[in-house]
């Protein structure tokens, strides 16, 4: 009989060792969940404050990515016609007639011309892929100086 009351006693402590346990998990719980509040309602301040101080500044996120599209065409336009003139240096001159450095220029001046047109026109894609590994950076670059205007 001393061995089953003894046992009961354990189970006793078990028990209320076990709802203290709960109740830590509980409170613990609870603080969690309110730093975590807490934190997301400081990312949603600084959101607004981001979006606030960008609507403030003037500096349009649109007119930034407009340049960023048009600063990528150029670097593609600028690749193309390189690529361009070099191929053309593989064809042979002309052994007849010849070439005259009128004629070299003008060729030379055509060959930007064309892949300045081709570039606008969606190019080979690499302005399209420069584009889009530099938009969120520069959006984000955009946003941060709008906040120090703003402050």
């Amino acid at each position: 009989m001393i061995n089953g009351i003894a046992g009961m006693d354990s189970v006793r402590s078990q028990t209320t060792w076990g709802q203290q346990n709960t109740t830590r998990e509980t409170s613990q719980a609870q603080a969690d969940a309110a730093r975590f509040q807490d934190a997301l309602d400081r990312a949603v301040q600084s959101l607004k404050d981001a979006k606030a101080a960008v609507d403030a500044s003037g500096i349009s996120a649109e007119a930034e990515a407009k340049r960023l599209r048009e600063a990528c065409q150029g670097f593609e336009a600028m690749f193309l016609d390189i690529m361009f003139k070099e191929m053309r240096n593989t064809v042979p001159e002309n052994t007849l007639f010849g070439e005259s450095q009128g004629e070299k220029i003008w060729h030379s001046m055509l060959d930007t011309e064309l892949m300045q047109n081709v570039a606008k026109s969606g190019g080979v894609g690499i302005a399209d892929m420069m584009y889009d590994n530099l938009i969120d950076q520069v959006t984000s670059q955009t946003i941060a100086a709008k906040a120090k205007i703003g402050k």
